[in-house]
């Protein structure tokens, strides 16, 4: 096989072309596998893209369709995604024209063969779906046997795609010559029936055995459950702590999402790979950020202990009253609560309801709650003799002074008073139930008032803000309480009663830019719960107490630390050591392969190879400073044609390459050469330097100035000659 490169642009079209025209018939065909088989009628032969598909004793239509995906690469070549599907699923599985491969003679009609499951560059293996009894490994399985099953039916040997990763079977040879128009009828027919007839052939052996292998695990499952149909997610299969790292424009923040998907879903990266194209990622990760399983947050100069864990903070004003402030949980603690709630409810619920799990009581139900939490202000008034709760109401302060033993009443009175006995206002319980059942947080109501007059809530006649303020310490007791009890559960029962359920979720806290807090006011005393044997459950698992809500806290071992890392960020000269040593670290390097495959025509546009280009500045960038001060890939994605390639230079390379030789022009020069640095004119833009006693002034006059050229003059040779010569 000679030298391969990705199908050219006209290539591409040409086949398109020559598949979608409906004036060039096809030939009959026939192929099957087994008792299954895809035909076309002598009528279809007016309706080339048109088939019969048998299965057993079914027929159904079966039709070819061409797509475009919403990806920037499907976007580059619209409808060149082809698809083979019924009336009921019209995409039972895709083939992307765009991605085969071709020499100077042919194009190789060919897809990726895997031993994993299918997913994309991947035609038969096919994803496993939500429906199907179908475990992971038995998909596995069933991935290998289409593998060799396909290598049977089409013995041609495997070869590695250009730029795509994997073994790569070929089906057939395409001629270029007989692309191209005119080309003889007779030929034309020929080629484009040997292209369906081939795609028919593979189709039908990898639904065969697809179907054959599904059959068979609901045989399994109807006679006898297996033991572990759907085995709970390993809690050590991913690092608990990790950073991804690398220089600018390397994609971390992307990967992290994909690894954060790939850690809930438990598949490894190249699973989310196969599993998900750029965009499906996306949408899985907004899924998962919207239902409270993924955390993001960005640390920076002025993000502190206050806004990860917890702090004072002003609370939303009433319309009337001073200003208030409460103790409210951050980032890092809110994800915790929902983490440990998960946790809880497998371990101890077996039916949640409809409440939200991140605000999950540990107790079964309200009345046990709220007789806790009454317990709880006792002890806490008993303990200190101050009362347990207070409240500034309207410039005066109201506080706890009693509680009804035999309906939980709670009774408050107005600081100075004159007769101790007195009560001025009372919160029953049935009204903080109300509340509870209404609102998932404090933070939900907007309007109490308002949502009592649509009788969406029942708050009798008393003072708003009070009753907020009992709702908001109950739910803060709630989550309290929630933490201290998952530190108290023993790893070995809480796994056991998990994997009888095999629902326990896991979470994810992205940190962004972590290289640029200061990690030790962040975390403050919690380092050291971030190891994996002290997270809550774990033989050595620690507690402490929070030094603003007094709450007893420790991190679950479902909670899972993904960071970035800018490695030419100089806003933090390093990490600090004790977080180093909790986390485990991944390079992120610049990948000129995926410019090949998402630019131009294989990486060139307008004639200047992108990938090449970016392949030579870093090289020289690692020569002049480290690796740590290379330019990323994603710099260059944007990049369609000769303007696009100067603004990117403009916006992205050049400032940066400011920022790593501190405005040292002879060292850009260096990387980029002389079309765009230059020597300044001497003679003509200097002016001598005044006299001053002592110094000599002749030495600078002489020394070289550097300018960057005009961008207009960045033509393809100029951006070619930094290559030219590598």
């Amino acid at each position: 096989m000679a030298a391969l490169r990705r199908i050219t642009a006209s290539v591409l079209q040409q086949l398109k072309n020559l598949l979608a025209d409906e004036a060039v018939p096809v030939h009959p065909i026939a192929v099957a596998y087994d008792d299954y088989g895809v035909r076309n009628e002598a009528s279809d032969g007016k309706r080339p893209l048109r088939f019969q598909w048998a299965r057993g004793n079914q027929t159904e239509p079966l039709f070819f369709d061409f797509y475009t995906w919403d990806t920037a690469e499907s976007r580059k070549y619209p409808d060149t995604f082809l698809a083979l599907g019924t009336n009921a699923n019209p995409r039972i599985v895709g083939f992307p024209l765009y991605l085969l491969p071709q020499d100077k003679e042919c194009v190789y009609l060919s897809f990726k063969l895997g031993n994993k499951e299918g997913g994309k560059n991947r035609w038969f293996g096919r994803g496993r779906s939500s429906k199907e009894l179908r475990s992971v490994e038995q998909t596995n399985q069933l991935a290998i046997a289409i593998r060799q099953a396909l290598q049977e039916a089409f013995p041609s040997p495997l070869f590695s795609h250009p730029t795509l990763s994997g073994a790569w079977l070929s089906l057939a040879r395409i001629p270029l010559a007989d692309l191209k128009e005119p080309t003889a009828p007779a030929r034309r027919t020929a080629l484009k029936t040997l292209v369906f007839e081939k795609l028919l052939q593979a189709f039908v052996i990898a639904e065969k055995l697809r179907d054959k292998s599904l059959q068979a695990v609901e045989t399994l499952a109807h006679d006898e459950k297996p033991a572990e149909a759907n085995p709970p997610l390993s809690m050590t299969t991913f690092p608990l702590n990790q950073i991804l790292y690398g220089p600018p424009g390397t994609g971390k923040t992307h990967h992290t999402k994909a690894r954060a998907v790939g850690i809930i879903e438990g598949l490894t990266d190249d699973e989310v790979a196969d599993a998900y194209d750029r965009g499906e990622i996306r949408t899985r990760f907004e899924e998962y950020r919207k239902s409270g399983q993924i955390a993001f947050v960005t640390f920076h100069q002025a993000f502190g202990y206050e806004d990860f864990v917890e702090g004072i903070k002003p609370l939303k004003p009433d319309d009337s009253g001073p200003i208030q402030y409460g103790v409210e949980a951050g980032t890092f603690k809110l994800i915790c609560i929902k983490a440990v709630a998960n946790t809880l409810q497998q371990s101890n619920m077996p039916d949640s309801g409809k409440r939200d799990a991140s605000y999950l009581p540990i107790n079964s139900d309200f009345d046990s709650l709220y007789k806790s939490f009454i317990d709880y202000l006792k002890n806490k008034e008993s303990s200190n003799g101050k009362s347990a709760i207070k409240l500034n109401q309207g410039g005066k302060i109201v506080s706890l002074v009693g509680i009804d033993d035999k309906d939980s009443t709670l009774y408050f009175r107005y600081s100075g008073g004159g007769n101790v006995n007195q009560k001025d206002h009372s919160v029953s319980e049935h009204h903080i139930k109300s509340m509870y059942e209404a609102y998932n947080s404090p933070a939900e109501i907007k309007n109490l008032k308002g949502d009592s007059n649509k009788k969406k809530v029942n708050i009798g006649s008393g003072p708003v803000r009070l009753l907020k303020h009992v709702f908001e310490e109950l739910k803060n007791f709630e989550s309290a309480t929630a933490i201290t009890r998952h530190s108290d559960i023993r790893y070995t029962r809480l796994a056991d009663k998990i994997s009888e359920k095999g629902k326990l979720l896991r979470f994810v806290l992205i940190i962004d830019e972590i290289n640029r807090g200061n990690v030790a006011n962040i975390f403050g005393e919690l380092i050291t719960l971030l190891e994996d044997d002290k997270r809550a459950g774990r033989p050595e698992a620690l507690t402490v107490q929070l030094p603003y809500s007094k709450d007893d806290f420790t991190v679950p071992d479902n909670l899972y630390l993904l960071g970035t890392m800018n490695t030419a960020d100089r806003s933090v000269e390093a990490l600090d050591t004790a977080l180093r040593r909790r986390f485990s670290f991944t390079e992120m390097l610049p990948e000129p392969r995926v410019i090949r495959e998402q630019v131009g025509d294989n990486g060139v546009v307008a004639g200047v190879d992108v990938a090449r280009l970016l392949e030579v500045l870093n090289s020289r960038l690692e020569q002049l400073l480290d690796r740590d001060h290379c330019l990323g890939h994603a710099l260059l994605l944007r990049v369609a044609d000769l303007d696009g390639l100067r603004a990117a230079f403009q916006r992205n390379i050049l400032p940066l390459l400011q920022e790593y030789f501190f405005g040292d022009w002879g060292k850009i020069g260096l990387v980029l050469g002389e079309r765009f640095v230059t020597t300044a004119d001497q003679t003509a833009t200097r002016h001598p330097l005044a006299k001053f006693g002592g110094y000599d002034g002749s030495g600078p006059r002489e020394r070289p100035l550097y300018r960057l050229t005009a961008p207009a003059s960045w033509d393809a040779t100029a951006f070619q000659s930094i290559y030219a010569l590598a």
